[in-house]
């Protein structure tokens, strides 16, 4: 009876004890199904294995890893314990290569790491920063990079990585639209310039000459047979001259508005044939034309033949009436000149006059299409010709500018960037 009691007394303790193992069972698998629990520590053998539960979390950690931003988690030194596969594809490299190592590695600038971890003490968590992305050609990409400190619930840094190479190409092409609107405003405003101008011309110099031939007109009729006012003859004949002479100049004008392919130019070549063109004006000023050093440069030949010749006969023109006039025609010392605004460098070429000179007040207008500032009957001309010379210019990417000092001469500066 003694040993069946032992045996009942042994029964019943290994009884109480398959009960506690159970509760505590129990206890483990309700808080498992109430969330209390991601992981679990069993001993196998006397050595502890931790096991972590796949269910745990399940729904959060599904939407880290296919968040279509980069989520890392690092320690305060920068070395990465977690990355999600997003960020993997944005460095292009595995996500078992990316884990254990240092997340400076993946910038292109690693000194900023330090930046960052001193900025994130002061609150300031987010800064746009250049990834690198390896591959057969290593290459990098902006991010917006955005740190949160997980202390006291966690001794590590989360971190959220957001690509911005497409808003980079976004915005890249919007600046290049609207530079390219911006030209094009230039543009039609340049053009609305233009026809203002054309304006003028209808309302005012084309107006002019044809008023005269019809009033003059007027005294001819009915008196042809019994003979011709020959004075009013003459004044048709000067203004549809003038007319014809106008229209000419207008062709020309507009003719420069378009770019012309551009070509090797020897400016002391298109000089010479310039000269040569003018041979009989020059001959009957007694015209002296002086050329010094002139140098290669790359433009439209028929605008560079244009331009001298406009500026030349220009000189020729209001010359002194005492004095035979000389031009010299050459290239300033000041090589590679630099002017305000323009981070273009340029070549000066000068064309100075022994004429007439011009106030200083009149400097400004004399590149004014159909401006003149002097009487018809004084000088001829319809106040085209340094208009053309502006155009031709602007056309080039250069600068005109003129220096003139009265009763003594003028000088023209024509600046080309050097190319």
């Amino acid at each position: 009876m003694i040993v069946n009691d032992k045996n009942i007394v042994s029964l019943l303790a290994k009884i109480e004890s398959l009960k506690e193992k159970l509760d505590e069972s129990n206890s483990i698998i309700d808080a498992i199904k109430n969330g209390d629990v991601d992981a679990l520590v069993v001993n196998n053998n006397g050595k502890p294995q931790l096991y972590s539960l796949e269910t745990a979390d399940y729904t959060y950690r599904l939407l880290i890893e296919k968040f279509r931003q980069g989520a890392l988690s690092i320690a305060k030194n920068g070395l990465i314990l977690y990355c999600n596969d997003y960020f993997a594809k944005l460095v292009n490299t595995p996500t078992e290569k990316i884990i254990g190592n240092y997340i400076q590695e993946y910038f292109d600038n690693a000194s900023q790491f330090v930046t960052l971890i001193e900025a994130l003490k002061f609150g300031l968590s987010t800064h746009e920063i250049l990834f690198k992305s390896d591959g057969g050609s290593p290459t990098t990409f902006p991010a917006y990079i955005s740190l949160t400190d997980l202390e006291p619930s966690v001794d590590a840094i989360g971190i959220v990585v957001i690509d911005l190479t497409e808003k980079k190409k976004h915005e890249e092409a919007l600046l290049k639209n609207q530079q390219a609107l911006e030209g094009k405003i230039h543009e039609l405003n340049r053009i609305n310039g233009n026809l203002e101008e054309f304006i003028h011309v209808i309302s005012h110099d084309l107006k002019e000459p044809l008023r005269k031939i019809v009033m003059h007109n007027g005294k001819i009729d009915g008196t042809y047979l019994n003979g011709v006012d020959a004075r009013s003859m003459e004044i048709i004949k000067l203004s549809v001259l003038r007319l014809n002479s106008l229209v000419d100049d207008l062709v020309q004008y507009s003719s420069h508005t378009a770019q012309e392919e551009r070509t090797e130019i020897n400016l002391a070549t298109v000089i010479a044939e310039v000269v040569e063109d003018l041979e009989v004006t020059i001959t009957d000023k007694n015209a002296n034309i002086k050329t010094g050093k002139l140098p290669v440069i790359k433009a439209s030949r028929v605008q560079m033949r244009q331009l001298f010749s406009n500026l030349i006969s220009n000189a020729i023109k209001y010359c002194k009436t005492d004095k035979p006039p000389v031009i010299e025609i050459y290239q300033a010392d000041d090589l590679d000149v630099e002017i305000p605004n323009q981070n273009t460098k340029f070549v000066k070429i000068q064309i100075k006059d022994n004429g007439i000179g011009m106030e200083s007040g009149h400097l400004l207008k004399i590149f004014t299409i159909f401006q003149r500032l002097h009487a018809r009957n004084e000088y001829s001309g319809n106040g085209i010709g340094l208009a053309i010379c502006k155009k031709i210019m602007e056309n080039h990417s250069g600068n005109i500018t003129v220096e003139s000092t009265l009763n003594e001469g003028t000088t023209f500066n024509l600046y080309f960037p050097v190319t």
